[in-house]
């Protein structure tokens, strides 16, 4: 796989489905300012990532737990991250269901809006990561020229108004504190572990994925800091903090002349894009590290199971909407993000230093 791919699937990867229900809401006007503090926090947890695939070389993620901690504590904590992996489709398989069922297709039931969608997945895992990447990169391009036109079309609208970000930090720095950590900086931005399992696959020493990934996360930062900025300014505090699709209905209010308007579509098709990608990733993940830990040769083996448990998952994960996105900002970022994004891999990387520097010491002693 090429530094651009790469490039171009984390961003995908990064802004995932953050854009279709929008980011930090529960900072009000101030969640622009979240937006660049998890930022900030993601491009901390991407560094130690990254130091960690320093310290073990050619190694994937689910590779690393057992490298440094033996088979039979770190084989067991490894296999935490495929169940992730897998959850995680089946949450965003929920995303694609809310959205087409409350924007498109009302009354529709799950399996028939899915199961096209999961039949592309397949078809897309049994071609390959390489072949995604290239997907990726052709269609990168696209989405930015449509983001950034869909922003030239919102501005010349006049639905835009800067008074609507003030007062600046009207509630002090605490709400945003709440909606950056561990929501904000692991929405994307942690999530990027995940990442981890296609590194070693990609062209390049580490200090160019090191600045590829980087630069992945400032730029899906700047995208994400840029639509909530908008999204603040066009439909209020009020609207952004309830509104369930706000970026939808923000491109609804396009109105120049009497010929362009009614963007709908489109806007759906500019969510579909990122939430594709994302659901993509997460299955290549689940397959590929549990093809890892089990040592089968074939991973088109594994296909049909994942595809029938985040089926499963994304049917069984929520009842409704509501108790979807209160599982999504109360639940999970608590239960499965902190320790797995942010506890662990920091644990690993001081268990990994103190490792290397005891050898070091020992061999050193050795030596004398």
């Amino acid at each position: 796989m090429s530094q651009y791919q790469l490039f171009a699937l984390t961003l995908f990867f990064q802004i995932g489905t953050t854009i279709i229900f929008g980011f930090g809401a529960s900072a009000g006007k101030d969640a622009w300012i979240a937006a660049i503090v998890s930022t900030v926090l993601g491009i901390l947890a991407v560094g130690t990532y990254l130091i960690l695939m320093y310290l073990n070389p050619g190694l994937t993620l689910v590779e690393w737990f057992p490298a440094q901690l033996g088979k039979w504590i770190g084989t067991p904590i490894a296999w935490l991250y495929p169940f992730l992996f897998l959850y995680e489709l089946g949450r965003v398989l929920n995303d694609i269901k809310y959205m087409l069922q409350s924007l498109i297709f009302p009354d529709t039931p799950f399996l028939p809006l899915i199961v096209p969608f999961l039949l592309i997945l397949a078809y897309g895992q049994l071609k390959g990561i390489e072949v995604l990447g290239r997907v990726g990169e052709l269609i990168l391009p696209i989405f930015l020229f449509l983001f950034i036109i869909l922003a030239g079309l919102i501005w010349g609208s006049n639905i835009l108004a800067a008074s609507n970000l003030r007062p600046i930090l009207e509630a002090g720095w605490l709400p945003i504190f709440k909606a950056s950590f561990p929501l904000g900086a692991s929405q994307g931005f942690a999530q990027s572990i995940e990442l981890a399992m296609i590194w070693t696959l990609t062209k390049g020493p580490f200090k160019t994925i090191a600045k590829i990934n980087f630069a992945a996360v400032i730029a899906s930062g700047l995208i994400i800091l840029a639509s909530q900025l908008m999204l603040i300014m066009g439909l209020g505090e009020f609207n952004y903090q309830t509104e369930i699709f706000p970026m939808y209905i923000l491109i609804r209010k396009i109105r120049i002349g009497n010929f362009i308007q009614n963007l709908d579509l489109i806007g759906v098709m500019f969510m579909m894009i990122t939430a594709f990608f994302k659901a993509s990733l997460h299955m290549f993940f689940a397959i590929r590290s549990i093809q890892l830990l089990t040592k089968i040769e074939d991973s088109r083996k594994l296909l049909l199971p994942v595809i029938l448990l985040g089926l499963y998952l994304g049917y069984s994960v929520s009842s409704s909407i509501t108790q979807h996105l209160k599982v999504a900002l109360e639940v999970f970022p608590h239960a499965l993000w902190i320790p797995l994004l942010w506890v662990l891999p920091f644990l690993l990387i001081m268990i990994t230093i103190i490792k290397k520097t005891v050898k070091h010491f020992l061999g050193a002693n050795t030596y004398d």
